[in-house]
């Protein structure tokens, strides 16, 4: 089973090639967010340096979310554009899930965390084990400070990862001290390989889907629809 794997939910635009076997190809560009450029002629690189001819595909595996509300949109748009144009189904993964593959070989608990702005992160937490990592806690965006709450609960050491590492690393070791631990810069950061390994579970857990069934995982709704939905709220009263 031949997937394509694709990732724009953050900084980062990257795409890998793969089977349950081996990963073919990667790409990743971690430059500033133009993925509505970039995208497309980094899946034809891909490609065309692998060999592979855009009819072998048999699926495609997005993130879709949470992440950049406009990085989300335009993997999904693409995502659903290559499925049905080459008539293969495809399959979402959340975001986190994908990242907390990264430590799969980690026997502690895993804490994957996106910037979401606002003073907040997109954060989970797993427990890593040789069947892959186990959610704990769901999906939530959170302060560093209800982040460290929650795992006040936890007397362990935790694993972080993920694009807000770099901007709350110093608050983050405040609270957790000696229990605090950082994946290595190779396995931080969002990678379309992580994205197929994850897909590929998605696949024969639950099966693909049709595009026209792929939804976004917004943790947030996106400005422009919490002030939409906060009009018509205000048009009832």
């Amino acid at each position: 089973m031949l997937l394509l794997a694709i990732d724009t939910t953050t900084r980062i635009c990257t795409a890998a090639l793969g089977d349950h076997e081996k990963i073919r190809a990667e790409y990743l560009l971690n430059v500033k967010n133009t993925h509505s450029q970039r995208l497309m002629p980094l899946i034809i690189s891909l490609l065309k340096d692998s060999g592979i001819g855009k009819n072998q595909l048999e699926g495609v595996a997005v993130n879709i979310g949470p992440g950049s509300f406009t990085g989300i949109r335009i993997g999904m748009a693409t995502a659903q554009g290559l499925s049905q144009g080459l008539h293969i189904p495809v399959v979402g993964v959340m975001t986190l899930d994908a990242l907390a593959e990264a430590c799969t070989f980690y026997s502690g608990l895993i804490c994957p965390i996106l910037d979401a702005r606002k003073n907040q992160v997109y954060t989970a937490l797993y427990r890593g084990g040789s069947a892959g990592p186990e959610m704990l806690q769901p999906a939530a965006a959170l302060s560093i400070g209800e982040l460290g709450h929650m795992l006040s609960a936890y007397e362990e050491e935790v694993i972080f990862l993920g694009d807000a590492v770099e901007s709350f690393r110093g608050e983050l070791k405040l609270i957790l001290g000696e229990r605090y631990r950082e994946a290595p810069l190779s396995s931080r950061f969002n990678r379309a390989s992580l994205v197929l390994q994850k897909g590929i579970k998605v696949w024969q857990e639950k099966g693909p889907v049709s595009p026209y069934a792929l939804k976004p995982f917004y943790i947030r709704l996106p400005e422009a629809e919490k002030r939409l939905w906060e009009k018509k709220q205000g048009g009832r009263v």
